[in-house]
């Protein structure tokens, strides 16, 4: 029965550039026993090609965005869901963006375009502090989570991204499983942040051990690394 990884990227698919090396060995090996690998990332569809650069990942499909783009290997788009505009502009209007150095938008596989655009994928927006930050996000889902999804940026900046509340990094899983007709059982899911909470627990989640704590307490399974993983997978064993 082929079986089904999702990786997040950043600490996790890659936690250092000699752990990448071992991933992606094993996923080659994973994938060579006719099974599927995907990366999802909250990157975007330019930051993440930048690192195709460096190191060659394979992968069968590419989930961007935090969920809001799906792409197959070939970088074709499955799906993209964009942030309602009316929403878009109530934001903008109410917290004053524009464009400038704390901010930078997504439009699909457009990776720095404008917030007075129509029809944005995803917002990057830097916070002075940890303080706004986790206030700032929390103001967004509480006021406008009916439109979108605002997630906590693991990392030294201070960052919130926010998406359509139509999608996320599960909802993409989900589209692939029916593509490739794959069933739940068979679906497997690692990650170590805020944005992988959805399809850590909507799937057979594995958290990273370095992951946030916040997301570690939510998580039963844990793990060190993907190769960890796909041994457990490779093996037959669920636990």
């Amino acid at each position: 029965m082929r079986k089904f990884l999702v990786s997040d990227y950043d600490g996790t698919f890659h936690t250092d550039d000699e752990s990448i090396k071992n991933n992606i060995e094993k996923v080659k090996t994973f994938r060579n026993n006719g099974n599927i690998f995907a990366i999802a990332t909250g990157r975007s569809f330019y930051d993440f090609t930048k690192l195709l650069d460096k190191f060659d990942i394979e992968y069968d499909y590419l989930i961007i965005n935090h969920g809001a783009t799906l792409l197959d290997k070939n970088h074709n788009i499955i799906s993209n869901y964009s942030i309602s505009n009316i929403a878009k502009e109530n934001i903008r209007n109410k917290f004053g963006l524009v464009d400038d150095n704390h901010i930078f938008v997504c439009k699909c596989l457009e990776s720095r375009t404008s917030i007075f655009q129509n029809d944005i994928t995803k917002i990057h927006i830097k916070c002075n502090s940890k303080e706004e930050q986790i206030s700032f996000n929390d103001t967004l889902n509480s006021n406008y989570g009916n439109f979108i999804k605002s997630y906590l940026i693991t990392g030294l900046n201070n960052s919130i991204e926010i998406i359509s509340c139509n999608t996320n990094k599960s909802t993409a899983i989900q589209e692939i499983a029916k593509i490739e007709d794959i069933g739940k059982e068979n679906i497997y899911t690692v990650g170590d942040s805020f944005n992988d909470l959805e399809m850590l627990n909507s799937f057979n989640g594995f958290c990273m051990e370095s992951g946030e704590e916040l997301v570690k307490s939510n998580i039963i399974n844990k793990c060190k690394s993907v190769v960890e993983i796909i041994d457990k997978i490779i093996g037959g064993n669920n636990e």
